[in-house]
């Protein structure tokens, strides 16, 4: 009627009927001519789909159309057309959620409610059509107001129908709507959701594809999801099934895995610290695997969420060290700015271990790893689970992990075996580096040709280490080959790794890639040869029956039987018991036409026919089985008869020799090829040979066959028998088989030696000065990126023309593995440098101070130069750079050590006080407080006239000091920017607001801009620290655009006002602004970085208390949160600034009563600290909270968390009632210190003789701690009190503090029962309780 969309709510008829009497009109007017009209027309689906979906887009919200969808839009439901029943059932929810009646739960809507969603459920149950199916459920699902009528028991029984349909979407679609009727109706869905997770989990353990696994995953998300509270139960089932699959499955399934480990977290909590060590090491595995974003994604937030939920703060820093670098290291190496977000969050979520705790972690962790070394070196050792083959794409598998679980589910390294007594043929062990330095070459030079491979060995063995750098594997164990093969038995040392290492790196090669690993086995054995003999038993353990692989991999196989006979001269002792078996599967299972791997396999037998002798019984009847030329090929046949020729040779083969013989003459029956026919003979002749006259039974059969098949003349067998006749035939040492590797390697003796090395050492090689030069001649770069490629090509450039064999060998991978290349940077430098001419040892440092001067140099660049500068130096090789040079650089990438380093060297050199300040500044930035006062008074010692910097104390974070010197600089000279910031700054961290806000009141009332946009920062949290809004608000207001902590103040702000979508958003935008900072300073050490840590968990907090505030009914979940507050704040520098903000930070949810342990810890700290001012206002505000809790317990306007606070509620008013209307508990003649008082009886004149008795006489308490002395008496909680007189004691009021200490214990030890003349009997008590 060309009505657009949405007038019908409002519009009318021409005569101003609504809508709904028009309806009414035509409904009861049968016999009118439209309705008759209308009747008549034939109308199409198309035509009925158009309709519906008119109707489904006109809002309705004021109309009930109720019986109009009863009569009129319900039987299209049953409509033939799909497009027609997709339509209605969109058409008919629209209407029935949009209507009044309804929503009133009133009337005819109700009921027709009931019937539509009654409907729904069918359609969605049994419509042919998927997409029907899946719009009714879809509507179901988005229809929350038709819970009332889905929630009948017929209804969701219908329902759990679905959940086996054919369509996936359906399935996750219906389980999310009833997940949501698991609130509605329990008794009937959690039954069947049992069965369901049961089922699911089943389903997962069986699934026979990654795609079935996925789907199961994603359902039970779903679930987790949906219906929460009703799930946590499950929980553990749940992952004690999903968590051992998370590290084999692929990126993707273990990305949906993960998923649901960060559900569960939400759900289950301290469910799940059970299985912390094994869930930790899962989701380490996971953050390493650099080829897969998204599983890296859900890593971090399966980390995040078990912290925030499950608690799992600080222990995992102390458990496991490296993870904080992995943290580190995904934030420097990935642009994706949401990757660069979570993992800020989590390093939040994990918070702030104290530096010095972290760095024991570490500590003990490198003497663990030493120790193990040295043992490993003094007693060796190798991996002898090693396991078998790997071809994932093949069917095959190995057996062994380096990692197993124990027991408990914590992960361990398994113990290496320990090999037999060091070789006489191995010369050194390998000497322990420490950054890349001997340990053992303090104060001498150590680069040395030896050096350098060591170096470059250890390099290469932490990438084949790393299971997550699978794909530089394969180039890492070419270039130990290439750095080994020249120097043969100086191997030795580094054996005991580097063979577990190929096998590492084998275990976790894709699929295909166990035959390169292999061949590399096969290069190792033949350049070490005896020295493998020690680590044979994890290479034995490849040869496995059950895993044949490919018929490549079975030839690569064979090649390694062959090298390590030739290593080891054939003397394979117990091991030929693992071998056999291997080479005879290969032939007896080989089905292939040519039979390629029994061709490949009988030459290995050859050569390991001298130590058949007890095995002939495996060997011989598969090999006389190949002598059927109906069934197999000339080419194996002919084979065979050589391998048996050659076993016979060097075995004895008598109790096979009748078998043989006859089968020789069945095949000479057969009339041959010649070949064949010569072949055969020549192993009767072999057989003569060694059987002698035991031979001559056979002589006639065989002179028999020869005659019939025209056979009448054959040299060597005439010859033979005429000597064995004659009593002359002597045996002869048979010819050693010759492997296609001794082959090999004659074909590349006879072409002579190899480039690049003689054939006892090796060759030098001159450094190409020109190509040096290219490399190191820099231009200057437009970006980041300019400046690392032309480091990189440089770093190459040295590799490539190092005089070091080990070092070039490593140039190839470096290229194109950029950790490779910067840990081998110094190495390579100083092995060219050493045989640089002058001139040119000139030019490469000016190249580098030129780059160094460039401002945009990126930081790296500059501490690649610290680097080489500090390794130069280690090996007594100075760089010539100056040291004021050096410390500039330094600076500029926030180097601290580094720049403290050199600053102390330039005071070591020049004695200028100029450097004072900043040495002062260093050591308090790295934490080394004693230091930096030992540098404070080394200048006042040895200089009393130098005049004393105010900037000193406040490094030293003397604030009471710089004050004093702040103010005297005011009185002498006036009021001036620098005095007037520098006090504000001194009254802040002291924590004086009294003094602080008159201050602050005047700087904004007058007119210096400079200074209101200077103290705008500390003006924000002044008015944060004292809870007020409006100062917050406008101290935001005049923040410059530029600082960094305008975000963080915002978003603040937001949660103070309950704008939690501002509030994320604004926590989002400080998190991007800190990143380069975090980056940066992380990068030098976790000390430099600590205040961009301890920021990162300020934001994560702040994300909590917007969770705590968001669930105020979710008990449990607050109190998971609350747990995590206190267990990072157990772990985090116990600094009180820091403890301050976390504390004010928490106090946006938290009230401090209800934490009072740790606001306790925090007034302790600062108490020794001596911050006496912070302490008092942090009693101050536990007294005023703990007034303020107890008195709206009273008034009813809060609930008391436990009882025990409402009992106490009551006592506080009691107390507070009795103080009021003693006439001396306000006045000047003394004031009652009456503390404590329990409800244990006592009348009121015993409360008021005990007040009495806490009295102080007049006149003697004049501290400003009075209003505190009186307002403590109220206190009901003891440990409150003692942490008082603590304060007391420390505030030198220590006779008032020993007086409130004695009635405090008498009066507690009366309202528990303690006699303290008589504590006996209290022990006696609690004995009988």
């Amino acid at each position: 009627n060309g009505h657009r969309p949405g007038a019908a709510a409002n519009g009318s008829t021409a005569n101003g009927a609504s809508i709904r009497d028009a309806y009414a009109g035509s409904v009861g007017d049968s016999t009118s001519l439209v309705v008759r009209a209308a009747n008549n027309i034939h109308v199409t689906n198309d035509t009925l789909v158009l309709a519906l979906r008119t109707l489904r887009i006109f809002d309705f919200s004021e109309e009930n159309l109720s019986e109009f969808v009863r009569n009129e839009i319900l039987r299209y439901l049953t409509n033939s057309s799909a497009a027609v029943r997709k339509e209605a059932i969109h058409a008919v929810s629209h209407i029935v959620m949009a209507d009044p009646l309804y929503r009133s739960m009133a009337g005819a809507g109700v009921e027709v409610a009931s019937e539509v969603v009654q409907r729904l459920v069918s359609a969605a149950v049994i419509d042919v059509d998927r997409d029907v199916r899946l719009m009714a459920v879809q509507m179901l699902k988005k229809g929350i107001c038709f819970d009332f009528h889905m929630g009948k028991a017929q209804n969701i029984q219908d329902l759990f129908l679905l959940l086996n349909d054919e369509v996936f979407e359906v399935r996750l679609t219906v389980l999310a709507v009833i997940g949501r009727l698991a609130n509605m109706n329990p008794a009937h869905v959690m039954p069947s959701l049992r069965r369901m997770v049961v089922q699911l989990l089943t389903e997962l353990e069986f699934a026979r594809s990654n795609r079935e696994s996925e789907e199961c995953i994603q359902l039970l998300m779903v679930l987790v999801r949906a219906a929460e509270n009703w799930v946590r139960p499950y929980v553990g089932d749940i992952f004690s099934t999903i968590l051992p699959r998370i590290d084999d499955a692929p990126a993707q399934l273990a990305s949906k895995l993960l998923d649901t480990v960060a559900a569960l977290a939400r759900v289950g909590g301290s469910d799940l610290v059970p299985y912390s060590d094994e869930l930790l090491a899962s989701i380490i595995h996971a953050l390493g695997d650099t080829s897969n974003a998204t599983k890296r994604m859900s890593a971090l937030q399966a980390l995040n969420n078990c912290a925030s939920f499950c608690g799992l703060v600080i222990d995992p820093y102390i458990e496991y060290p490296d993870l904080f670098k992995i943290l580190t290291d995904i934030l420097k190496s990935q642009p994706d700015s949401k990757m660069q977000l979570e993992v800020m969050r989590t390093i939040g979520a994990l918070g702030a271990i104290d530096p010095h705790r972290f760095k024991d972690a570490i500590s003990d962790t490198t003497d663990t790893a030493v120790t193990n070394t040295k043992t490993t070196s003094s007693t060796g050792g190798t991996n002898a689970n090693a396991g078998s083959i790997v071809n994932k794409g093949e069917g095959t598998h190995r057996t062994g992990n380096p990692h197993v679980r124990k027991a408990d589910g914590k992960l361990k390294k398994k113990k290496k075996q320990q090999r037999p007594q060091q070789n006489v043929m191995t010369e050194k062990q390998m000497e322990p580096l420490v950054g890349g330095i001997p340990t053992d070459s303090y104060g001498t030079t150590f680069s040395n040709d030896g050096y350098y491979t060591q170096l470059s060995v250890n390099a290469l063995l932490r990438i084949l280490e790393n299971t997550n750098d699978t794909t530089f594997h394969r180039e890492a164990v070419e270039a130990l080959n290439h750095m080994f093969a020249p120097v043969q038995n100086a191997c030795g040392p580094f054996l005991d790794r580097v063979v577990p290492a190929i096998l590492l790196a084998m275990d976790v090669a894709p699929a295909g890639g166990s035959e390169f690993y292999i061949s590399a086995l096969v290069r190792l054995v033949s350049i070490a040869r005896q020295l493998v003999r020690p680590f044979l038993e994890p290479i034995f353990k490849l040869f496995s029956v059950e895993s044949l692989g490919s018929e490549r991999l079975q030839s690569t196989s064979i090649g390694l039987i062959e090298a390590l006979a030739e290593a080891l001269s054939g003397d394979f002792g117990p091991h030929i018991a693992t071998v056999l078996p291997f080479l005879m599967a290969i032939i007896d299972r080989d089905s292939s036409e040519l039979h390629q791997p029994t061709l490949r396999a009988l030459p290995a037998l050859q050569i390991l026919s001298p130590s058949l002798e007890g095995y002939l019984f495996l060997v011989m009847p598969r090999l006389i089985g190949l002598l059927d030329i109906a069934i197999t090929p000339i080419a194996v046949v002919e084979e065979t008869l050589r391998c048996i020729a050659s076993i016979v040779g060097a075995v004895n083969c008598g109790s096979f020799s009748s078998r043989i013989v006859l089968t020789l003459v069945r095949l000479l029956q057969c009339s041959p090829p010649l070949e064949l026919q010569t072949a055969a003979i020549d192993v009767l002749c072999t057989m003569m040979e060694q059987l002698q006259d035991e031979f001559v039974l056979f002589m006639p059969t065989i002179k028999l066959v020869m005659s019939k098949r025209g056979i009448d003349e054959h040299a060597r067998y005439e010859r033979y028998s005429r000597l064995l006749f004659m009593g002359r035939l002597v045996p002869k040492e048979p010819p050693r088989a010759q492997s296609r590797i001794q082959g090999d390697a004659a074909q590349a003796a006879a072409a002579g030696p190899a480039l690049g090395h003689s054939g006892d050492g090796l060759a030098k090689q001159e450094v190409g000065v020109m190509q040096l030069r290219r490399a190191w001649t820099s231009k200057p770069q437009k970006s980041k990126d300019g400046w690392m490629r032309w480091l990189h090509a440089f770093t190459y450039e040295l590799l490539e023309q190092s005089p070091s064999p080990a070092l070039r060998a490593c140039s190839s991978l470096a290229n194109k593995h950029s950790p490779l290349s910067k840990e081998l940077f110094n190495a390579a430098f100083v092995s060219c440098w050493t045989v640089l001419p002058g001139q040119y040892q000139q030019e490469i440092i000016a190249s580098l101070q030129s780059v160094a001067s460039n401002m945009d140099v990126p930081a790296d660049i500059l501490q690649t130069i610290l680097g080489l500068a500090g390794f130069m130096e280690r090996d007594e090789k100075q760089i010539p750079i100056d040291l004021k040079r050096l410390g500039d650089y330094a600076y500029r990438c926030h180097a601290l050590a580094k720049e403290l380093h050199y600053k102390e060297a330039e005071w070591t050199l020049e004695k200028n006080y100029d450097t004072i300040e900043k040495l002062i500044e260093l050591n308090q930035s790295l934490d080394l407080h004693d230091s930096a006062i030992g540098m404070l008074e080394y200048v006042r010692k040895e200089q009393p006239d130098v005049q004393e910097s105010v900037i000193w104390y406040q490094r030293l974070q003397q604030w009471d000091k710089a004050l004093e010197i702040f103010q005297r600089q005011e009185a002498e000279r006036g009021p001036s920017f620098q005095t007037t910031q520098g006090q504000i700054r001194c009254l802040f961290e002291m924590s004086d607001w009294e003094t602080l806000v008159p201050i602050f009141e005047r700087i904004w009332s007058g007119n210096d801009q400079k200074l209101q946009l200077a103290s705008a920062s500390i003006g924000m949290s002044m008015a944060w620290a004292m809870g007020d809004i409006d100062r917050m608000e406008f101290y935001l207001s005049a923040l410059p655009n530029k600082s960094r902590d305008k975000s963080f103040c915002k978003a603040l702000l937001a949660v103070y006002r309950s704008n939690f979508d501002d509030a994320a958003k604004f926590i989002n935008d400080a998190r991007e602004e800190m990143e380069s900072d975090l980056s940066s300073h992380i990068t030098e050490s976790y000390n430099r970085g600590y205040a961009q840590v301890f920021m990162c968990q300020m934001l994560t907090e702040l994300e909590e208390v917007v969770m705590y505030k968001m669930a105020p009914d979710d008990r449990e979940r607050q109190v998971a949160i609350i747990g995590a507050w206190r267990h990072r704040l157990s772990g985090i520098q116990q600094d009180v600034s820091m403890w301050q903000k976390l504390l004010r930070l928490r106090s946006m949810v938290l009230r401090p009563i209800l934490d009072l342990d740790t606001w306790i810890k925090y007034v302790n700290m600062s108490r020794k600290s001596g911050q006496m001012r912070i302490a008092r206002d942090a009693i101050l505000q536990l007294v005023d909270d703990e007034a303020l809790y107890m008195e709206e317990i009273h008034r009813g306007e809060v609930d008391a968390l436990t009882p025990k606070f409402a009992l106490q509620a009551q006592e506080y008013m009691q107390m507070k009632m009795q103080l009021a209307q003693q006439p001396q508990g306000f006045q000047g003649g003394g004031i009652p210190l009456g503390l404590n008082g329990r409800n244990t009886g006592q009348s009121s004149s015993s409360w008021e003789g005990r007040t009495r008795r806490f009295s102080i006489v007049s006149g003697s308490n004049t501290s400003v701690n009075a209003p505190l002395d009186v307002a403590i008496r109220l206190s009901q909680q003891p440990a409150l009190v003692y942490m008082y007189l603590k304060y007391k004691w420390a505030a030198n009021e220590k006779r008032e503090a020993y007086q409130m200490l004695e009635a405090f214990a008498s009066d507690y030890a009366r309202s528990i029962g303690f006699d303290l003349h008589n504590p006996d009997t209290f022990a006696e008590h609690i004995d009988a309780r």
